[in-house]
């Protein structure tokens, strides 16, 4: 049972009493720090067909317009529990039972935009139909194949109860490296951390309470679990006149493996905690990296981006994460290799990642110029030698 008592109104029915239900709108929004909840209203009508809990979704806002969940992800699980306003009794309406206090697996939804069955166009099997006469609470992680499920603190605890959390599934979560700007671009690419064989953008969501009775939307919003680091290069004016190829970027040393407990998270104006715990492995031949022959823009252009990748939430500490950099700059028919190496703490605002931040180490190439400043040392005066000619 919830620690603190969900408030249920008690009801007196007399003769016929007409159930009416209608399809429940799950507005998704998740965001690097925060964002405005969208509601799509759905006036109430009185019918006797029950209408399917339905959803649809709407997804946070990181560089780009697109709020559509299926922009990043086509996949969700969902965790639903209701509390009947007549007996009280609680019901696993999306989602294993707690039997007993520990993980459960919950329902996936799946986006098809042609859809025409009754759940809409998140699709999930055996359709669930609204009770008026019942309290709801949902919850939910994306994408479906994401290594997390939900944990209950006890039997028959509801979506929500204190205590509750998603945690990492056994052995934790490690990362691959994916770097989604195999070919540099201008923009952050954002989408991409999906399906099978590279790194996953984990989301989560906050719990949402619906009163069955209600049938404004129902609102989760979600947020990013990992971090993310951008690198970008751009050429300074001085080098307009030559060409900038950027051949080579490589991030060392960060450490790629994590189990993520919901409960160890701490985010206010005091305090940030981590849910992760990220460890190394070892060996690792982890790295984040860029192998190419991309030419920067002149320099009133575009920076262009070499590294967009998930990190691992984590603190690093001196001579710890090391970046390398390889390019060459040609003049006219010169051409000279450089390689460039930073310990990226060096770098105070990357020295911490956290839960849900983006990150962007921005670099411009700006050589100085070799110049030549000739002068000529003075004659030394030997004594003269005097010689008489007779």
């Amino acid at each position: 049972m919830k620690t603190k008592m969900k408030q249920i109104k008690e009801k007196t029915t007399k003769g016929n009493f007409l159930l009416s239900v209608l399809i429940a709108v799950v507005a998704i929004v998740f965001a690097t720090c925060s964002s405005d909840v969208v509601l799509n209203d759905i006036a109430e009508s009185q019918t006797d067909t029950p209408k399917a809990i339905g959803f649809t979704s709407f997804s946070e806002k990181i560089t780009r317009a697109d709020t559509d969940l299926e922009y990043y992800h086509n996949t969700f699980v969902v965790y639903g529990t209701k509390q009947s306003t007549v007996d009280n009794i609680i019901q696993y309406v999306f989602g294993g039972k707690a039997t007993a206090l520990g993980n459960q697996d919950g329902v996936t939804c799946t986006h098809d935009a042609a859809s025409t069955t009754v759940t809409g166009y998140w699709k999930y099997d055996n359709p669930r139909y609204w009770d008026k006469q019942a309290e709801y609470d949902f919850i939910a992680y994306a994408p479906g194949n994401a290594p997390l499920r939900y944990y209950y603190n006890a039997a028959d605890a509801q979506v929500g109860d204190v205590n509750n959390e998603f945690v990492t599934t056994t052995g934790g979560y490690t990362l691959a490296g994916t770097n989604l700007q195999a070919t540099a671009t201008t923009a952050e690419k954002v989408k991409g951390f999906t399906g099978a064989g590279v790194d996953l953008d984990l989301m989560i969501s906050a719990a949402k309470q619906q009163s069955g009775s209600n049938n404004a939307d129902v609102a989760l919003v979600f947020k990013h679990i990992l971090s993310k680091l951008n690198v970008t290069f751009v050429k300074a004016a001085v080098l307009d006149g030559a060409t900038v190829t950027v051949t080579s970027v490589e991030i060392t040393g960060l450490k790629e493996k994590g189990s993520y407990k919901e409960s160890d998270y701490v985010n206010d104006a005091f305090t940030k905690t981590s849910g992760w715990t990220a460890e190394a492995v070892t060996p690792s031949t982890y790295k984040l990296a860029y192998s190419g022959s991309q030419v920067l823009n002149a320099s009133a252009g575009s920076a262009l981006y070499f590294i967009e990748s998930l990190v691992m939430p984590q603190t690093i500490v001196d001579d710890q994460v090391t970046l390398k950099a390889k390019y060459t700059i040609q003049t006219g028919g010169y051409s000279e290799n450089y390689t460039y190496q930073l310990d990226l703490h060096d770098v105070e605002a990357l020295r911490k990642y956290f839960d849900g931040y983006n990150y962007t180490l921005k670099f411009t190439i700006q050589p100085d110029v070799i110049k030549f400043d000739a002068t000529v040392t003075v004659w030394d005066d030997q004594a003269a030698s005097n010689q008489t000619i007779n």
